[in-house]
């Protein structure tokens, strides 16, 4: 198996799609974004520029990238044949891609993962930042809980599309 490039992007667009309703004015958004991340009415109110906006999108991407060898068991495989589509169509490669290649390629199986990256990765990653930033509790869970359903969904997404037989 190996990873479908366009379900990797579609995958690093959700966190930039999900913040326009995580962080909206109804939600976490406006003023209460503002407050817990420390910024100023004005700060807050600055459009990001084209160049972020692209740079969130390729940080995004290695997101995914990462969640595809979590989320793909069969990714491991494949790197044990050094990357070679070949030797996963003979003998024992071939084998185990017939008795294992489909197994745990589901959207359920996919928010696990994304769940458990989000855990044990986000928690301790966002942790640091809070404490050492100086941030409050309050903007640890705003963004956790951003990042958790984030990685869930992209997770979910990749699971189910991003794997491409070899």
């Amino acid at each position: 198996m190996v990873p479908n490039p366009l379900i990797l992007l579609v995958a690093a667009l959700i966190p930039f799609l999900f913040a326009m309703i995580w962080f909206h004015k109804n939600l976490f958004g406006g003023e209460i974004w503002a407050r817990i991340a420390g910024l100023t009415p004005e700060q807050a109110a600055k459009k990001p520029k084209p160049a972020k906006m692209l740079l969130t999108i390729v940080l995004n991407f290695f997101v995914a990238f990462g969640l595809y060898s979590l989320c793909v068991h069969q990714s491991g495989v494949f790197s044990l044949v050094g990357g070679d589509a070949a030797l996963l169509k003979t003998g024992v490669g071939a084998e185990f891609m017939a008795a294992h290649g489909s197994n745990f390629l589901t959207f359920k199986h996919g928010l696990l993962h994304g769940f458990l990256a989000s855990l044990f990765f986000g928690i301790p990653i966002l942790g640091y930042v809070t404490l050492f930033e100086h941030k409050s509790a309050k903007y640890f869970w705003v963004y956790q809980g951003y990042w958790t359903i984030c990685m869930m969904l992209m997770g979910a997404a990749i699971c189910q599309w991003g794997a491409t037989a070899v």
